[in-house]
């Protein structure tokens, strides 16, 4: 009886320890919501025709101040103390010619400080927004529409902020933007923006949602908001949305909010959802969220990726949980400016511009391949401890399996090989899996301008190996520290291989720019001498050897290919 007792003693303990460590593995949601306000909107050529349509306003003022602390840095912590350890591999990497962009256009002309560029590319027309407003174009850079208030398509709300989305698996174009506590989402009826109507849905928060940024997985559309920086751990900062009722235009979608446990937020935090990009979504759940960690904040011991798992149960939502985070230590990074503050890159004239640190920037792009599925993201670092020369660490993980952990499969650090600073990044990966990368520079001696660079897939890990390319020079300062905030990157869903990036510049007032580009093979043979690799110098007798290295270019493999040296 004793015997049988203690047993039962020990199965109790062991059962309480498990469950304890089951309890530790995740959190419940802290907030279940459903939309407080519902509507069906015309199209927007139907506002046109009954002379409702409301233009674009014109704004002159900074919109959505900072609203953040200081990132609380400790002086003197963190690693590296002698300059990015990943620049070198970036400065030995061959550089082959890039692509010019097949079409490049201004999307916005604007008085508001930031602009908050954004836009996303469909089968047959290109969406972009930038504070309170936004515009429909066709692919070949011809306006459907005038510039347009935001208020057409939420009323008597034009708040700002906005983000475009372009949801490729349900044919259907996404605007958001937040207002004073909460977020405004509305979802396109059919797959054209301007003669179809709109779904709008409200949803709160109850605090104000800074810096919101949206994501696309199967089981819904994510978002993430530099919110409660006090109590990230323990209170929602990031929100699931349900993406199959939200396309139906059922008005009682839910909301579903989580917190981040175990993050460090250090007065400012923008973690990021991944965004699912190519021709296959994922499985519902284990939707990631990822998160950078510097080791110069206070409270932080490594550089490193946080990454969370979500798994909603839209059939009871009480059951909707968050993981705690994966950690993925990394090549150590310098991500402080200034000390945290605002005004961080020196320009021709006019003040420091804010080089966006803590900030992975927007989108963290998924995509599904036959053998692992990968994601893309980047952040703005310091290259060598002045805080004033800004590169971009870049990252490709991967993972074998649904539902495993991520690994980093390459990083690099991409410094501008002019030596100006390189800031305010996006990227994507196309269906090949070679990687674009877009970007603003800009030094004492050259305007805020938009560019480009990429790598094959089959590149040296870590190297950005294209030649850079520009999508808009610009031909004056900015007049104020804040820039940007948002730049975006988005895929051509009719080939899967053509880039549309935007940003912002500066040419006779404030301007949002499109560009898009290829990196992919255009032709099936397509062969050259990339680099002469010996001799490195002198003069060549008739005998002498010459070692080149030829790359292939095109689609198919090629062999026996013959090289003359005139």
């Amino acid at each position: 009886m004793i015997k049988k007792l203690l047993f039962t003693a020990i199965v109790v303990t062991l059962m309480a320890v498990f469950a304890v460590a089951q309890t530790q593995n995740f959190q419940k949601a802290t907030l279940i919501n459903k939309t407080i306000s519902f509507q069906e909107r015309p199209s927007i050529a139907q506002l046109i025709k009954e002379g409702k349509f409301v233009a674009a306003p014109n704004i002159v003022r900074e919109v959505n101040p900072k609203r953040r602390g200081l990132n609380m840095a400790v002086p003197g912590k963190g690693l590296p103390k002698n300059g990015d350890p990943l620049v070198n591999n970036q400065n030995r990497a061959i550089q082959y010619k890039g692509k010019e962009p097949i079409i490049t256009f201004q999307t916005a002309s604007a008085n508001v400080t930031p602009t908050d560029p954004t836009g996303a590319v469909g089968p047959n027309h290109y969406v972009n927004a930038w504070n309170s407003s936004f515009r429909i174009w066709d692919k070949e850079g011809n306006a459907l529409t005038s510039a347009a208030s935001l208020s057409n398509i939420f009323p008597g709300q034009s708040m700002g902020e906005p983000i475009v989305m372009y949801d490729q698996f349900a044919d259907r174009f996404l605007i958001t933007q937040f207002y004073s506590n909460g977020f405004l989402v509305a979802i396109s009826q059919g797959s054209d923006p301007v003669n179809d109507g709109w779904y709008t849905y409200q949803y709160a928060t109850n605090v104000f949602p800074d810096y919101p940024k949206y994501s696309i997985w199967s089981d819904g559309y994510y978002i993430t908001s530099n919110k409660n920086s006090n109590t990230a751990g323990s209170s929602e900062v990031v929100y699931a949305l349900n993406r199959d009722k939200i396309i139906a235009g059922d008005q009682t979608a839910e909301m579903v909010g989580f917190p981040l446990p175990g993050i460090n937020t250090n007065g400012f935090f923008s973690p990021l959802g991944f965004n699912v990009t190519g021709t296959e979504l994922p499985p519902a759940g284990n939707a990631p969220i990822v998160y950078m960690q510097d080791d110069s904040w206070s409270g932080v011991s490594q550089d490193e990726l946080l990454i969370w798992n979500i798994d909603v149960d839209w059939d009871n939502t009480s059951n909707s949980t968050i993981s705690n985070p994966q950690s993925i230590p990394t090549a150590a990074f310098d991500g402080l400016f200034d000390g945290g503050s605002f005004s961080n890159l020196p320009q021709p004239s006019g003040p420091d511009i804010d080089a966006l640190q803590a900030t992975v920037m927007y989108m963290a792009q998924y995509r599904r391949f036959p053998n692992h599925n990968s994601v893309v993201l980047n952040f703005v670092v310091d290259l060598d401890g002045s805080d004033d020369h800004a590169g971009i660490r870049w990252y490709e993980l991967r993972q074998n399996n649904d539902g495993d952990d991520w690994a980093i499969y390459q990083e690099g650090t991409y410094e501008q090989p002019d030596g100006h600073s390189a800031f305010s990044g996006n990227m994507a990966m196309d269906a090949q899996g070679n990687i674009a990368l877009a970007y603003t520079v800009v030094s004492n001696t050259v305007f805020p301008s938009l560019r480009y660079t990429g790598r094959f897939v089959s590149d040296p890990l870590g190297q950005m190996t294209l030649a850079e390319e520009t999508i808009f020079d610009g031909t004056q300062s900015n007049s104020s520290y804040r820039y940007g905030d948002y730049s975006q990157m988005t895929v051509d869903p009719n080939d899967d291989l053509t880039f549309w990036s935007t940003g912002e510049t500066f040419s006779s007032g404030r301007k949002n720019y499109v560009g898009a580009f290829r990196i992919a093979p255009d032709f099936a043979t397509d062969v050259g001498v990339v680099n002469i690799e010996s001799p490195s110098t002198g003069n060549l007798g008739s005998n002498e050897q010459v070692t080149v290295t030829v790359r292939n270019f095109g689609t198919e493999k090629q062999g026996d290919i013959p090289i003359s040296f005139q």
